[in-house]
């Protein structure tokens, strides 16, 4: 995982070095009594060896709660739950500061996201946390037309434009492509068919993970038939399963590049191609679990969706609080293979990972 660099010691960085929860570090530096004597001096040594100082700011600033909001659209619930569980993670973590998070869904289209937007500015929120809606580019000519005043926006799983976003969290798309495309290429021989299903390819996200996936495929010396779009809509994912199965019969592979994913394994599986096509697909849910226990999908490229809204949470509130700094405006989270012989790592103890109080 790539994460910010900062060009100033936070608690995240004492917190990161010694592997236990912001709040713990937090809860120590500020003389409570919830803290063991023996971590208390461990985070004390810490500090000062790593030239700590406490942010005189950020202590008057954390008295005054913080409002954010969490803008979804109506699309994927697996992907949005884990999402939501990173935030409320981030949200206990930063309890001492008291950092509160609205988490709204709304309709998936840019005048229906700028418009809430605009509303949350009115009301003095001082951040928001923006997962992607359909129309990157017509949202962000649309936020530059409005006054948002100090409000500060965090996106997740979208390239949002520079200029109407403090940074992003998301995985590395083209990485993820190319793990896929190195996975059929090892499944398959050269000359195979494959297909990469997506959501939309005028999302930036999705762009990246289409070409690192094509450049890898051109190198496994596979025959790509198609991008399919679905926008990230499971009932077009349903439909499009037969309309890609009509056009190419002998398909013999596909890369399911978005967490919408469940719908076109169910219509291939009533298709009766269950097991007759090898499939990569996205992240780690638990009927997707329950594809890779049957076999219907060979592997799926974990992006952690937990950990995106975690971390933008967490550095959402560095940013107005502590006056954090950033070298890189991105945090690329490196995404992971999961196939049945490791599944029980993320079925299980990934889980239980995420809900201990540790950095990771």
């Amino acid at each position: 995982m790539e994460e910010m660099r900062s060009t100033k010691l936070t608690i995240y960085d004492i917190a990161q070095e010694l592997g236990i929860s912001i709040a713990t570090v937090s809860r120590a530096l500020n003389g409570k009594e919830d803290v063991s004597e023996k971590t208390r001096e461990r985070i004390f040594e810490t500090a000062k060896r790593m030239g700590y100082k406490a942010s005189k700011t950020a202590a008057s600033l954390s008295r005054k709660e913080k409002k954010f909001a969490a803008i979804f659209p109506e699309l994927i619930h697996d992907y949005d739950n884990e999402v939501r569980r990173g935030i409320e993670k981030a949200v206990q973590e930063l309890q001492d500061y008291h950092v509160s998070v609205e988490m709204m869904t709304i309709k998936n289209n840019p005048e229906a996201f700028i418009e809430e937007i605009q509303t949350l500015a009115n009301k003095e929120y001082d951040g928001i946390l923006l997962i992607p809606c359909v129309g990157e580019a017509k949202l962000a000519e649309y936020l530059r037309q409005r006054d948002l005043g100090k409000l500060a926006i965090a996106a997740i799983t979208t390239e949002l434009a520079k200029d109407m976003r403090i940074f992003m969290v998301q995985s590395n798309g083209r990485v993820a492509g190319r793990m896929a495309g190195e996975l059929l290429g090892t499944l398959l021989n050269p000359g195979k068919k494959v297909a990469l299903v997506t959501g939309q390819m005028t999302s930036q996200v999705h762009q990246k993970t289409a070409e690192g996936f094509l450049e890898e495929i051109k190198v496994q010396k596979l025959d790509f038939v198609g991008t399919y779009e679905h926008y990230d809509q499971p009932s077009k994912a349903y439909i499009m399963a037969e309309r890609l199965l009509k056009e190419h019969p002998d398909l013999d592979g596909i890369y399911l590049a978005t967490a919408n994913s469940v719908t076109f394994c169910n219509r291939l599986v009533e298709m009766g191609y269950a097991g007759k096509i090898k499939l990569v697909a996205s992240d780690v849910f638990p009927k997707m679990i329950e594809f890779i226990k049957s076999g219907l999908v060979f592997a799926t490229i974990f992006q952690n969706p937990f950990n995106q809204g975690r971390l933008a949470t967490r550095y959402l509130f560095e940013y107005l609080v502590e006056g954090r700094e950033f070298e890189e405006d991105e945090v690329l989270l490196e995404p992971q293979i999961v196939l049945k012989s490791n599944l029980e790592l993320y079925e299980k103890k990934l889980l239980d990972v995420m809900s201990e109080d540790i950095l990771f």
